[in-house]
Parts: C-alpha cells; structure tokens; sequence
C-alpha cells in the first residue's frame, strides 16, 4: 500500500507496530491530534491462523479491540476508516460466492476475531468505516503462498502435495492496494467490500500455473484432500468473494487471479533472486 501511495504521490505515513500499537489506547489517542489523519488504513493484525487457537485472547486484541479503538478515534476526528477483513470470517460451507451482507459464520479462532473486529469498528463508526475483506493474499514482499511455491519449484526437483478440496481466489496485494486508492479518490460510499481478484481456483490448480508460470513441469503438483494435512485450525473449504458492492457504486471489480498473477510474477522472482 506504502508503496502504491507513494506513486500517487499522497501525503502519508505508514507506522509498524513498534511505531504505533493499536491496542494501546493511549497511543492511539496520542496518535490522531497529533498528525490529524484524513484517511485511516488498518492493516494490522493476529494472521497466525493456527497460533489463533491456542492464542484466541491475544488475536481478540489485535483484530477487535485494537481496530475498535481506532474506529472510535476515526469517529472523533471525522476520518475515513478503511479496516482490512478476511474470508475467514465465513465458515466456507457454500456453492455460490459469498455475499457483502452474508451473515458471518467463523469457523476458527482466528475467523472469530476478525468477525468481532468487524462489528465492532462497523457499530462504533457505521458513517466512516469501510470493510475491506480480502483473501489469498501474495505479493515480492514477505512470505506467501506464491512465492514459497515459487522458491520449491525453482531450487527443488521433487514433487510437492497442495490441497484440492480448497477455492478461493488467489489476490495480488498491488492490485488491492489500487483498489483501496480507488476507492478513497471516488469516495464510495461506507460500507463492506470485497477486495479479491475475481475468478476462483484450488491451492493445487493454483500452484500448478506457478509451476508452469516458472517453466517448471506442473505435473510436480500433486493433487490433495485437507484431511491430510492435520492443522489446529480449520479452513473454509470455500471462499469466494462476491462483488457486487463495487458495480452498485459504479467501480469495477479487480481482474482475474490468472491476469494478477501473470503481472505480479517477473517481480515475484525478482525479489526471490535478491534473496527476500
């Protein structure tokens, strides 16, 4: 996002944790008279899914209590709350995408969290809260799915098992960071939003293009069922955003996951080469 802004030219600040803590509310009220924001970003958050389970308190305070308070402060200040969600908040026990205003239905600790965040930020500040749900996140910075997939087909010769029975749709962390610019230019209207690359695919069709993205063979891939694969926390076995929200307010939906990807790749080898 930091660096989407930057292209824009924008005046902005983008803060780590150690910078701002938003669960500390002394901070967090120092913070706005402070630098008087216009616009709030809130990108932090628990997104240790397993960890969640064990840690279901602490990922209560980072993805509901911390978001609340900003919320809150948004409100006093009359700036604009964008807050980043997640299909987890749904339990995935579905045929067709799920709906902006689809009842929330976690099925994990950390879902739960990130559920509670969304009411509350939605209940403290209805008149300037955006929900941003998005999924499948990948991008050259940190560790994702892409690249770790990227790096085994490069460095590696064997096979790799990826799970088959799990859709979504895979989403470029730059196409959602215009996204989310858009929206703030043409100032849409408050509310939920899906910020996902649109089309759906498995983990597996997914890793199996990043082979062959990669000149690799993709028949390494091999098809999987999750039941293999035994975790702390259950995934939704289908989570696919609909978008609807974005037409009704005149935006058009992000592209396909297979163009986002096809784009993002030169730079997601490219940050494998430099070792990140």
């Amino acid at each position: 996002m930091s660096a989407e802004l930057a292209r824009s030219n924008c005046n902005f600040i983008a803060l780590s944790h150690r910078q701002l803590d938003i669960t500390n509310r002394k901070e967090v009220e120092s913070f706005f008279p402070r630098e008087l924001p216009n616009v709030v970003l809130n990108a932090a958050a628990w997104t240790n899914v397993d960890l969640a389970e064990s840690h279901e308190e602490e990922a209560q305070l980072i993805n509901a209590y911390g978001p609340k308070l900003l919320a809150e402060m948004c409100a006093k200040f009359e700036a604009k709350f964008i807050h980043i969600s997640t299909d987890y908040v749904f339990s995935g026990i579905s045929n067709s995408p799920w709906a902006e205003d689809a009842e929330l239905s976690p099925i994990s600790a950390y879902g739960r969290s990130k559920a509670a965040g969304e009411l509350s930020v939605l209940e403290v500040y209805p008149k300037g809260t955006y929900v941003v749900r998005t999924a499948w996140l990948y991008s050259p910075w940190g560790k994702n799915f892409v690249k770790t997939l990227l790096k085994f087909a490069l460095e590696g010769s064997g096979n790799i098992e990826v799970v088959l029975d799990q859709v979504g749709q895979p989403t470029s962390a730059v196409d959602l960071a215009e996204h989310i610019q858009r929206m703030i230019v043409q100032n849409v209207s408050p509310g939920i939003y899906h910020g996902t690359n649109s089309g759906e695919t498995s983990w597996y069709e997914l890793a199996k293009r990043i082979f062959k993205l990669a000149g690799e063979n993709p028949e390494r891939v091999i098809a999987a069922e999750s039941t293999q694969f035994l975790r702390p926390a259950t995934r939704p076995a289908y989570s696919v955003l609909g978008k609807s929200r974005w037409e009704n307010e005149g935006l058009k939906a992000m592209q396909s996951w297979e163009m986002a990807l096809d784009a993002a790749f030169p730079s997601i080898i490219q940050a494998i080469k430099r070792g990140e």
